[in-house]
This record gives C-alpha cells, structure tokens and sequence, in this order.
C-alpha cells in the first residue's frame, strides 16, 4: 500500500486548454492501469493510453518519475535509483470530474556495486542557428565520477554538480548534427543535438513547405552470395517553384532509429552510418525555378551484419536555406536492410498447440547459426459465428488461449529472433467459413484478424478451408448460408490484406493452405492479383503448390511434410531441384520433439538441412490452460 505522506508531488502536465464539460460526470480510463514496477537503471518506456471526454487531463507525479505525452498517450519512465532501498511513488492522472486513476509505481533498490546512470530530459535537443537558451542537464549516477564529450566546434558545455548546461554557438554555416556522451564508467547515455543552418539571405517574406520521398523500394536484402551495394534516389520536392536556389542537407539521424522503435512496437537496429554514402556530403540543391531536385544515397553490405536482425537507414531531410521549411510528416525516408543467410528457401511451421509448445521452434539451429523454421502457425484458433448478433469472429481453445495470454513468454521471443508468428484460422463445425461470408461479414472478421494481431503481437494469419460445415450456416447479412464460392473466399482474402496494412504498425504475411475452396485458381478481386494480398501457399502432404494469379514459385511451398503421420518426403536430391526450380518455402506440420515411436520419419526429414538441434529441455503444453509442464527430451542427432 502507498500513503499519500510517503512521496513529493510534483507539478501537472496538461495536454489541453479548452474548458470542462462539467454536466454530468466526466468518463476517465486509463489503460494499463496497473500498477508499474521499474528497476534501479535502464528501464524502457511504459506507455498508458488515456480515453476521456473531458476536454483536458493533467498528470501529477512522485519526482523521480519521468512523464511525456503525445496526443492521449503517456510515457511513463523513472530517473536512475543511486540508493539501495527501494522507492514507490505514484502517478495521478485527473481529467474534468471523474474519478482520478492513480497508478502506484515502485522502483527496484540498487544492488550492491550496480552502477546506474540516467539523464533528464533525455530527448533529442534542437537549436535554432542563432540566439539559443542554454539546456540544462541533469544527471543522475552513483559513479563517483562522470564525464561528457560533445561537438566543440558549434556547442558549448558546462559542468556543475549534477548538471550539464548545454548551449550552441551562433551558426554563420550549415547546419550541424551531433551528440552529447554522458559516461560513468561502464554506463552511457547518447543524446541526439542539431543546430539550424545560418543564412546570409535576406529573411524571405514566405518559406516554401517541401516534402522528402523516394519511388524505390524502402527495403533491401543482401544476398548470401558476392552482395553489391545498391543505390537510392531521394527526391525533395516543393510545393511550388523557388524564387532562388534552395538546399536541404540528408543527414543520417542513428537516433531516430530508437524513437521509431518505440512509436512502431518494432526492434530495428541502425545500419553502419559508415555503409551510407550520400552524394554531394548530403546537400541537395533545388534550382531557382525548380520544384524539386534528387540525390543519391548508396548502402553499402557490411560484414557485421547479422542474418538474425532488421536494419534501418534512416535519413532526414535538414533545411539548409531560409526560404524553404520542410514538413515535418515527410522530412524522413527510413530505407531497411536486411542481410540473407545461406539459405534461400523458407520454413514455414505448423504447431499443434494441444501438444507441443511453439518455443521449441527456437531449438532448430544451422551451422552458420540461423534458425531453420522461419514462420510458426498456432494450429488453430477457430472461425466461429455468434449466435446473437450473427457477427462471425475468432474462437480460441484452452491452450491457444493460454499462449495469448502469456504472449511476452510464448509469442514474443519467437519474433524476437526474427521468427514471424501466425494464427491459423480454421473452421470448427459451426457453419462458418471463408466461403460464406457476405462482403459486409468478410469486412468484419477481416478488421477483427487485424486487431487480434494488434492485440496479441501476431505477424498475420494462416488461412486453412476446413471442417467448417456450411450446410449448418446462418443466413443473414453476414453469411451467405450453405452458399459458397471461390469467390467469397478470396474476397475475404483481399480484406485480410487492407485491414492488416490500415490496422498493423508492423509488417504482416496471409498465407494459405491449399483445401476446400482454396486453390491457385483464386480470382482478381477489386482489380487487384492474388499475389498482391497473399505471401505464401501450401500444398496438402506430400504435394507441391502452385502460385495464384500474378506470383512464382518463390511464394510457395515445394513440399507440405506432415512429421507425425510421416507424410511428404524431402531427400537432399528433392530439395536441391526445388531450390532451383525457384521454390521459396518447405511447409511442416505437427513437429512434436517427443514423439519417440514416430520421430525417426520427422529426424530424416529434417536431415536434408543439416541441422543441429541443442540438448536443453523443451517445453511442452498440456490440454489444459494452466502453464506448461516441461518435459526432457533425448537430443534428436541428425
């Protein structure tokens, strides 16, 4: 329990100015509103999200809690503990006449000989090119020393105490990008600092707005084999024709890569700056008379590259000139890079969840150190319909429900090894299915797959045509009855991919399996190919797919290996034709590293990879939705 006698409070944060509505009683919720545990150093961000109709809300907390807002979020961090006792604290969050939510907060003690580090505020700092009030720093360490380095040549520094007093030079020059390096001993913390270009111009009596873009692809692969560096081309356009010469400047900004993180819910690491290369040092001119004018940018490979990570290049675009101001919505063209292992066809996972938990994915290693499974299906929610409202929407068992619920520990560590996580969407003799939904009952469950990814950190769905027994359908606006059709199927399909792009920060895959009404015969549907709104295919067992309407081989699956039944086969002769035959997928169902009578099927399918398989305990689900039981497992030898 906290009393409120234990804590300081300090001032309120307000995100608006407009009066209350204060005739009846103001709705206030706060989500999470559970209570926040930190530890003594290093935390991340925890974010709230706060919903009122109240026209403002205010934010009062304990001092060494650190706030920010952005629209109705909060981000909520704590100042570095230097004591070895632990400390709580409290966040009150108020809005008109509702009912203050307070959360209560509590931060670890520090452990003996821990050394923490932290500085507020912590946030990218932006001069003006002239007549600057210094910044002031404050620094939060048991270290009994700490130091600084900054960029001399345009910044001035000043150390006292705990404080930092940071202040830019009059700039006569173009614009400058550095950092501030704070460091107690092993501990370091960066801070982004730009400084606006100085013009000799005349002020000009209307600044041009123009806006960064590219027309290339945003994302890269390098290849396993001789990788080549590829060029981009930036664009910065105007909004109309400059009256004299104009220049922006493209700098590479490493620390927006952490603030895109955390904005996307996504985990990108900054490409090597030294593998970037922007012509001209990154000024770009517009004529006078011009709209807009190009640069080239060329990312370079790097040997420290990790086949395990995603990279981002992140530009932006710095105005150089006093006539022109870039927007602030398109000043940035984030390029990705990914770099390929020495595999070039995919695995793609079946789990049956009843049996086997998903983690064990993690366990299938290849020589060169990459996983060998790339996609995991959770086999299976269920499409259902709801008997009141008629709606169709997702149905989970026990176990799969488990898994959701416990998604930081079953889900999350499968994509943080670069593992995509789908659901697979199954019929369950009910009468519902991908075939007979209306175009209103395919939006709905399409906008609902969407959410549930949002929801539970899902990667996309695996669509699969079975055991639904249309003949038991309700017949209403959205179900067609026992009425189906290739067409409504794929329709539903062609919404799955709108809502997942609208819905999703982050990257999503639909894939299918080829049964039922499902097969390579899909139509176009609002003038677009299947292979626009669907990434992969499957055979049934011992099968090849092929590819729908406008893809190749390379979205399918060269053979469907069922390892508990010992369907499908794979001989190292098989693999390597389908390899250059242009296949990019290898599909796998119900893998169960227990199954001792029929492992010897699934071992010899698996031999073809060359796998290496690490002898630690797996993890085994129950049918049942308490936590897992673990299991040993005799080390599988391929």
């Amino acid at each position: 329990m906290f009393l409120a006698g234990m804590f300081a409070i300090s001032g309120a944060f307000v995100s608006c100015d407009d009066s209350d509505d204060t005739d009846g009683v103001n709705k206030l919720e706060v989500t999470p509103s559970t209570d926040i545990s930190f530890k003594a150093d290093g935390n991340e961000d925890v974010v709230l999200t706060v919903v009122t109709d109240a026209d403002k809300w205010s934010v009062e907390k304990t001092d060494w809690i650190t706030v920010k807002q952005n629209g109705n979020k909060l981000t909520v961090n704590a100042e570095a503990n230097t004591t070895e006792s632990e400390r709580p604290g409290r966040i009150t969050i108020s809005a008109g006449n509702a009912e203050p939510v307070k959360i209560n907060v509590l931060q670890e003690a520090l452990e003996v000989g821990e050394i923490v580090l932290s500085v507020t505020p912590s946030d990218p700092i932006a001069f003006e090119a002239k007549g600057n009030e210094a910044v002031v720093l404050t620094v939060t360490t048991n270290a009994s020393e700490w130091t600084y380095t900054f960029p001399e040549e345009w910044m001035t520094a000043s150390k006292e105490g705990d404080k930092l007093t940071v202040n830019a030079k009059d700039n006569t020059g173009e614009a400058h990008v550095g950092q501030i390096v704070i460091t107690a001993e092993q501990k370091t913390v960066k801070i982004a600092v730009t400084q606006k270009a100085a013009s000799t111009d005349p002020e000009p009596t209307e600044k041009i707005a123009g806006s960064l873009k590219t027309e290339d692809a945003l994302s890269h692969m390098f290849p396993f084999k001789e990788p080549e560096a590829v060029k981009k081309t930036l664009t910065f356009e105007l909004e109309k024709a400059a009256e004299a010469e104009t220049q922006v400047k493209i700098n590479f900004d490493e620390a927006y890569v952490a603030e895109y993180n955390y904005l996307n819910k996504t985990k990108f690491v900054a490409f090597p700056e030294a593998s970037v290369a922007i012509a001209n040092d990154g000024i770009l001119t517009i004529a006078a008379g011009a709209t807009s004018a190009t640069i080239e940018v060329t990312l370079s490979p790097n040997p420290t590259l990790s086949t395990t990570e995603a990279y981002m290049a992140p530009l932006q675009a710095v105005a150089q000139s006093a006539n022109v101001t870039v927007k602030t919505d398109a000043s940035r063209v984030n390029f990705t890079i990914k770099q390929q292992g020495s595999k070039t066809v995919k695995n793609f996972l079946y789990f049956e969840v009843n049996d086997t938990n998903p983690l064990n994915a993690l366990e299938y290693v290849l020589e060169d150190g990459q996983l060998f499974f790339d996609a995991v299906v959770l086999f299976s929610g269920n499409i259902h319909w709801d008997t009141q409202s008629g709606k169709p929407y997702m149905h989970y068992n026990d176990n799969v429900t488990a898994l959701l619920k416990d998604k930081d520990k079953y889900i999350q560590p499968l994509r943080d090894r670069g593992i995509k996580v789908l659901m697979g969407v199954l019929g369950d003799h009910d009468g519902s299915g991908p075939g007979n939904l209306t175009e209103k009952g395919a939006e709905v469950f399409a906008e609902h797959l969407a959410e549930m990814c949002v929801e539970y950190g899902l990667d996309g769905i695996c669509m699969d045509d079975e055991y639904s027994e249309y003949y038991k359908a309700p017949t209403n606006e959205y179900f067609t009855g026992y009425n189906t059709s290739l067409q409504q199927a794929t329709y539903f399909l062609e919404r799955v991919n709108y809502y997942m792009k609208k819905e999703v920060p982050w990257e999503t895959m639909t894939a299918v399996f080829y049964w039922g009404l499902y097969n390579s015969s899909m139509p176009a549907i609002n003038g677009r190919q299947p292979a626009e709104f669907v990434d992969m295919v499957n055979a049934n067992y011992g099968g090849s797919a092929s590819p729908v309407a406008g893809g190749d081989k390379s979205m399918c699956s060269f053979m469907s290996v069922e390892c508990n039944l010992g369907s499908g086969w794979i001989s190292e002769d098989s693999a390597r034709k389908a390899k250059e035959a242009g296949y990019g997928w290898c599909m796998w169902f119900a893998l169960d590293p227990v199954l001792r009578s029929r492992g010897a099927s699934c071992r010899q399918r698996l031999k073809a990879s060359t796998i290496r398989i690490s002898n630690r305990a797996r993890v085994i689900t129950k049918s049942s939705a308490q936590a897992a039981t673990i299991r040993p497992v005799t080390k599988i030898n391929l």
